[in-house]
């Protein structure tokens, strides 16, 4: 399934965490990658070939197949890497939350404007993320609609490619009073039974305790060890005049994992009827 990764990075330190990320993933799933820095200027590029080479030249990518590219962007920095996505359609985008000069409360503009732009997950590497070897879990949260459930065929069909186990979790609120007669894990042992006979393979499940979602999740998956956390851009209270949701926001600020972002297929039907009326 990732065959080839494209890294976008700026210079920054932000932006090669992500591409540390890449080659540690590119290493488990024998991928190519490819680090592209994007500039405005024709006379930018010569600095941007050499700074690559040197960046690249820090870390070990003996037996993997790595390639550096410089992009001279017409209009914005997501757009050509999107171009460069259509490209190549099998490739997988993995990148910073944030990058060179930028410190929004969610998630940069880069990013944002990017999962406008592209219809396949990305993999978001945010401030708290350290680099794994990607032999760990993978942790899927769900909080009962269908956008959130969108993600777990997803999560399912990376566990196979990593050779590990996926986890479906849910928080629930310690305030909110359940009846005794109701057992509070039936919904995630209910998605993760029926994900297990469609993959073929084992999903674990289980049930969070907390009033903030993402400090659970990030705990969780802080426990286990987790390769990635997978989530819906939008949940049971995202607003689809959003690219992303503020609780899918707060996994990538606190995940200490990389968090594969999934645009639910309703919106990017929308966006993609969007793209193409601009385009005609």
């Amino acid at each position: 399934m990732v065959q080839h990764i494209i890294v976008p990075v700026d210079g920054s330190d932000a932006s090669w965490r992500a591409a540390d990320t890449a080659i540690a993933l590119a290493r488990r799933c024998d991928a190519s990658v490819e680090v592209t820095e994007v500039v405005f200027d024709q006379p930018d590029a010569a600095e941007a070939i050499s700074r690559l080479a040197e960046r690249l030249s820090e870390r070990d990518t003996a037996g993997l197949s790595v390639a550096t590219r410089v992009e001279i962007a017409p209009e914005s920095v997501a757009q050509t890497v999107a171009a460069l996505v259509e490209e190549q359609p099998d490739a997988t985008v993995v990148m910073a939350s944030h990058g060179r000069g930028r410190s929004a409360a969610l998630l940069g503009s880069v990013t944002e404007e990017l999962l406008q732009r592209i219809f396949g997950p990305i993999l978001v590497v945010g401030p708290r993320a350290t680099s794994p070897d990607f032999t760990g879990p993978i942790v899927a949260t769900v909080d009962g609609s269908d956008a959130s459930e969108s993600v777990l065929p997803l999560a399912a069909a990376w566990g196979i490619e990593l050779g590990v186990e996926p986890w479906i979790v849910e928080v629930t609120d310690p305030d909110v009073v359940v009846s005794p007669d109701l057992n509070e894990s039936a919904y995630p042992a209910r998605l993760a039974r029926k994900l297990g006979q469609e993959s073929g393979h084992t999903v674990q499940f289980d049930v969070l305790h907390g009033r903030h979602v993402h400090d659970e999740v990030a705990s969780f998956a802080d426990t286990l060890g987790a390769s990635m956390v997978v989530a819906s851009t939008h949940g049971r209270t995202g607003m689809s005049r959003f690219v992303i949701g503020s609780t899918a926001a707060a996994f990538v600020r606190h995940a200490p994992c990389p968090v594969l972002l999934v645009r639910p297929p309703h919106l990017r039907d929308r966006e993609r009827g969007r793209v193409q009326h601009q385009e005609a």
